[in-house]
């Protein structure tokens, strides 16, 4: 499935979602320990400013990272750490992939994130999420999946 599908209304509200999110957290674990990382922060949950789900893990190489999950859309995406200030994130594949997948999590690469957001996209959202577009003009649909709208 590919990731402009998954553009439905509500998509970039935060969506806290406990199910869900347990099992996004025990498919962070499982992906992170067959890679031979670590998950290295606690849970971030969504909240006003922020449509996702994060958590910080350090990779067997020691570079840090953080897995995002967009409960409303099911969707996982990586990001490499950065000031908590910063909004635009670097999207970064994740590793470990398949074990989301058999989960039935969706997951987004590096190259489906940055592409640049175009007005199809906004299709199906509702009003106010279009408003929100407008006045934070994300320049990716990445930007748009995992944001930072207030």
């Amino acid at each position: 499935m590919e990731i402009t599908q998954l553009l439905q209304a509500g998509v970039t509200k935060p969506h806290p979602d406990q199910a869900a999110s347990a099992t996004w957290l025990a498919m962070v674990y499982a992906s992170t320990r067959a890679v031979g990382g670590v998950v290295t922060t606690s849970v971030e949950e969504p909240m006003t400013g922020r449509n996702h789900y994060r958590v910080g893990v350090r990779l067997r190489d020691g570079r840090p990272m953080s897995i995002l999950f967009n409960a409303a859309a099911f969707l996982v995406a990586g990001a490499e750490r950065q000031d908590l200030h910063i909004v635009n994130a670097v999207f970064i594949d994740v590793p470990g992939g398949e074990i989301y997948r058999r989960a039935a999590l969706q997951l987004a690469t590096t190259a489906e994130l940055n592409q640049p957001l175009e007005e199809r996209h906004l299709n199906l959202l509702t009003e106010e999420e279009r408003q929100d577009v407008a006045y934070h003009q994300p320049s990716r649909l990445g930007d748009l999946l995992f944001n930072w709208f207030d």
